[in-house]
């Protein structure tokens, strides 16, 4: 999932000087099997403006991706996708300090019928933005979520964790090699402001569980700080250079830096209060 999203996001942003992204998904869960999902995408300043400078240019026929973001019929059509019983709630047009994106909240009536695929948005804008087919080839990897909820359980495969990842013996001291300093400064500079997230939130309270991080009614099970990263050169290094394909394989290589969380078990059951 992660790996996918890089490439999203570098083929998003690879027309900008400077990025700062963040992408961050709440799902909330009642114990009717109602709920929420809450999907946030904001760019940095500088990524906003070049961004709107792009859209001018353009001329009047020329898309908008940032007010794209907003768009409430889109956000209908993604409902749909989704599955039955999902609608639109909110639709909030993001315009902080310079930040720009969006903020869509989506509701569903049985989380039984969602089907909910992690950087999607990001996916189309980068579809939108990308001359290659790398962003439609990561995009078509990416696998959804299916839930299932029955007696106050809730249970969802966790996707790519039972992935098996296929490097050929001898490529990852290859991809250290192949990294100079001046690599390292871009991509520095490209994904410092990174942060993406998901979220689980149970208001009723979760009785049990064998999820990985769990702080009171939420588990996370993706938080990834890219500065977190950063700060910790030696690290980063070897991230970048290994290319981890699979949740255990990040888990593996990041250890316990503050500010990544990922859920690396292949099936995860929460039982609610």
């Amino acid at each position: 999932m992660i790996k996918r999203l890089f490439i999203l996001i570098a083929s998003a942003l690879c027309l900008l000087a400077t990025s700062c992204i963040e992408h961050n998904v709440v799902i909330k869960l009642n114990k009717d099997g109602s709920g929420t999902i809450t999907e946030e995408t904001v760019f940095g300043a500088q990524a906003s403006a070049m961004l709107g400078q792009m859209a001018a240019m353009g001329g009047e026929e020329a898309e908008d991706p940032l007010a794209d973001m907003a768009d409430e019929a889109k956000a209908k059509e993604k409902a749909a996708e989704m599955g039955e019983g999902v609608s639109v709630e909110k639709v909030e047009a993001v315009d902080e300090d310079g930040k720009k994106g969006a903020r869509v909240t989506y509701a569903f009536k049985d989380i039984n019928q969602v089907k909910f695929t992690f950087g999607e948005s990001m996916t189309e804008m980068g579809e939108d933005m990308s001359p290659d087919g790398a962003v439609e080839e990561a995009a078509e990897e990416n696998k959804p979520i299916e839930f299932v909820y029955k007696d106050n359980v809730l249970s969802f495969k966790n996707p790519d964790a039972d992935k098996k990842a296929e490097k050929a013996e001898g490529e990852e001291a290859a991809a250290m090699e192949d990294i100079d300093e001046a690599q390292l400064a871009m991509m520095k500079g490209m994904f410092a402001d990174m942060r993406m997230s998901m979220v689980l939130e149970f208001p009723g309270g979760i009785e049990k569980t064998n999820a990985s991080h769990v702080d009171g009614n939420k588990v996370t099970m993706m938080e990834f700080e890219m500065a977190a990263l950063i700060d910790n050169m030696d690290k980063f290094k070897e991230f970048v250079a290994a290319e981890p394909e699979t949740p255990a394989e990040i888990q593996a290589l990041i250890g316990d830096v503050e500010g990544i969380k990922v859920e690396t078990n292949e099936e995860i059951e929460i039982t609610l209060k």
